[in-house]
This record gives C-alpha cells, structure tokens and sequence, in this order.
C-alpha cells in the first residue's frame, strides 16, 4: 500500500512533532505540528509520538553466505580459518538457485528489522564461478520492490593466489555487481598483498565503480595494508570512492602508528565499516588474557571526519552463527565494544546503522528531508537510547512510499 502522510512523528534531533508528506515515492515535504493531528485514513501512518529515520542500513553483509551454517559443519573452534575452509567446501558444490533462496529469506529478515538499505559482497573465485552472483542477482531482483542491495565483487581467495578471480570480478561487472572489492591480506606476502590492491585499482578504474575492500581482518599489528590502500586512493584520484571494511589491525598498532594511518585515511576521504558482532567473535581468537576486542578505532576516527558505519557482515554462516540481520544489534555491541555509552556515542552509534551509513553507501541524502527517497522506518520508541536499549522491531517500514512490513 502506498502511504501519503506518516503523522505525529517524533524527527532526530528536532523538538516537537511532525508529518511527514510522501509522493512518487519521494519525501514532498516535513511540516511542524502545531498539536495532535488526527488519522484514519489507510493511506496515513500514524507514529504516535514514535520516531521516524530514514530506513536502517546495513553497509556490509555476505548474502551468498546466509544461512549456510545449516548446510556445512559446525565451527567447532569459531576460527576464521576453520569457517574459510568450511565455506571453500560448500561453495564449490552450491547452485545459484541455493543461494537465491537463502538470500531472499536473509533480505526478507532484515526488511523485518527495519533495513531498507544492503551493501552485499558476494564471493567471486574460481571454486564457485558466477553461481553464487548469479544467486544473489535474481534475490535482488525479486525483492526490489522491499529494499535497495548494492552488491560488491568480493574475490574471497585473492587475485594472485585465485588469477581467474580477476577475469570473474569482470563478469559479475558486466553482470550487474556495482564495485569491486578485495581482500589482500589473504595472498601470501605483502608484496603480493599490494598488487591484489594495485589490481583491484585498475578493475575500478576499467568499470568505472567504486571500492570496498576487506582489509586487515586480523589482529596482527604487521598487517599494514590499509595505509597502503589510502596512498593508492590518493594516487588513483578515488577520494571518496573508497571503503575500508574491518580495518581491525588498526587496534593493535601502537599510537603512533595508528594516528598516522587514520591521518592518512582522512586525508584520502575513505570510509570505514566494522562489523561488531562477528569482528568481536572471531578477533582475539588467540589471545589468553587480556583479549583484544577486535574492533576498529571508531572513536578516534569520527573525529577526524572519516565517515564510519557498522555491518552485520554474517547471517547464520560458519563465520558467525549469531548473526540475525537486526542492525539495532549492531549499534547495541558498537556502543558495548566501543565504549560510545555517553549520549552524544548512543546518537553516533544509531548514526552508523542510518543516516551515516546512508552516505557511506553514497547516498547523501538518506534523510527525512524533503526531495530524499521515502525509505522510512518507524518505531514506536520516542528517543535513541531506548530503540538501541530495547531494540524492538519496527511499526512501519516503508520503500519508495509503500509499506513493506507485514
């Protein structure tokens, strides 16, 4: 059903309360209420004091990997590399309408939530092919009508190791996929590490698209590759085009060197994704005590302007079998991890599942602002630290317009 009007809607930031016009799937207009306004109307949502965002986002989730802890064995020691080797089995033997199925009930979960928004990396390699972006494609399509998915060519066993992922990120560009992503510290040397960046340059640059790289997933304080990844944005004029995912050897680099690094991330205009939820699961694996978080420096990054956003990254998959697509969990363990418990970090932490991961996925204009799409969340919840508190589900979801809940 198509909605003109949301009223009695409580707006970030902004006192009192609002109606929200929509027409041609677009927001026409936010207007002060002098009062309650009344509704009735099918056409009409009423928030009743509730807040209505622009709908939540997940910046980095696996849709091709969704669900699939039901179908290889349990990760008994909950390593990255005993989930690596478990996947690398299943995706040789997977077919795409597998993953079509696993993804649509993924897209549909977090619809549930509240997302309106994905950014999926979708695994390209030669022990898969295009089977799995061929999966993940057609539940793009058949659920277009309910959110927006952006899909990234992610080549999962590198592109010196894997030499037929290059030609397979070119496939899925021609295909539909719109960046190209990378992974370097999966190759064998930092030598070989900073040609897989090199390389995922110039499959930007053939295509046209921007970049979101996994990048230092690791606690290892010698993995350097994300100071390398800002020189080659600076050097390739990608400013702004590029998004670091993880980032996680940032945290165990001394002071030093990490304010150069996050100095020189700013410079070069990059964003950066962490994952809460899996990065505190699988990082610090081999640590005794006292245990490193995982996470990335957030806090000292947005000082610095460097847009950041948390992912989900994991749904039910031998990398993270907690994962449920609510990014409302996100922003819970971000604020946990991170220590954001203050007032001004709770607003920050929901910012980095809704309106700043909105512009990290380059859209500057996912906000309840007239002439922004009307991709809406409503809750009935009045303030932030509440909705992340209690982490309810939505009342109404909207995309272009038409409610898409229930």
């Amino acid at each position: 059903m198509t909605v003109e009007r949301i009223i009695n809607a409580c707006l970030l930031d902004r006192e009192g309360t609002w109606t929200v016009r929509l027409s041609g799937g677009r927001i026409v207009g936010v207007d002060a209420q002098d009062g309650t306004v009344a509704g009735g109307r099918p056409d009409v949502v009423d928030a009743d004091g509730g807040l209505v965002v622009p709908a939540l986002v997940d910046p980095h989730v696996h849709l091709d990997l969704a669900y699939s802890a039901d179908i290889v064995p349990p990760n008994l020691s909950g390593t990255l590399l005993e989930a690596i080797e478990f996947w690398s089995k299943a995706k040789a033997e997977l077919s795409a309408e597998n993953v079509r199925e696993r993804a649509v009930r993924a897209i549909h979960d977090e619809v549930g939530f509240g997302t309106g928004v994905m950014r999926s990396h979708v695994d390209m390699g030669s022990a898969a092919g295009m089977r799995l972006c061929e999966g993940v494609l057609a539940a793009r399509e058949s659920t277009r009508d309910i959110c927006t998915i952006q899909f990234v060519a992610f080549p999962q066993d590198g592109l010196i190791r894997d030499p037929q992922a290059v030609d397979l990120v070119r496939q899925a560009c021609r295909a539909g996929v719109d960046l190209v992503g990378g992974i370097p510290h999966v190759e064998r040397t930092p030598r070989t590490g900073i040609r897989h960046l090199e390389l995922m340059f110039d499959l930007a640059a053939e295509f046209d698209t921007d970049i979101d790289v996994h990048i230092d997933e690791t606690d290892d304080p010698q993995s350097m590759y994300t100071e390398h990844l800002a020189e080659l944005t600076i050097e390739r004029g990608w400013q702004g085009r590029v998004t670091a995912s993880h980032v996680c050897a940032l945290s165990s680099y001394t002071d030093v060197h990490a304010e150069r690094v996050m100095d020189m991330l700013a410079e070069a205009r990059v964003n950066v994704v962490t994952n809460p939820g899996v990065n505190l699961h699988l990082q610090g694996r081999f640590d005794r005590y006292p245990k490193r978080r995982g996470l990335t420096r957030v806090s000292e990054l947005l000082p610095r302007g460097v847009q950041c956003a948390a992912g989900q990254d994991c749904i039910k998959d031998p990398f993270y079998p907690m994962g449920n697509g609510q990014m409302l969990d996100q922003a819970f363990l971000l604020v946990h991890a991170d220590h954001m418990i203050s007032p001004d970090g709770i607003r920050q932490a929901f910012d980095m599942v809704c309106g700043m991961a909105g512009r990290v996925l380059g859209r500057e204009d996912h906000q309840i602002v007239e002439g922004a799409p009307a991709d809406i969340t409503v809750f009935a919840e009045s303030q932030v630290s509440e909705l992340i508190r209690r982490k309810p589900r939505p009342s109404c979801v909207l995309h272009a317009g038409r409610r898409v809940d229930g």
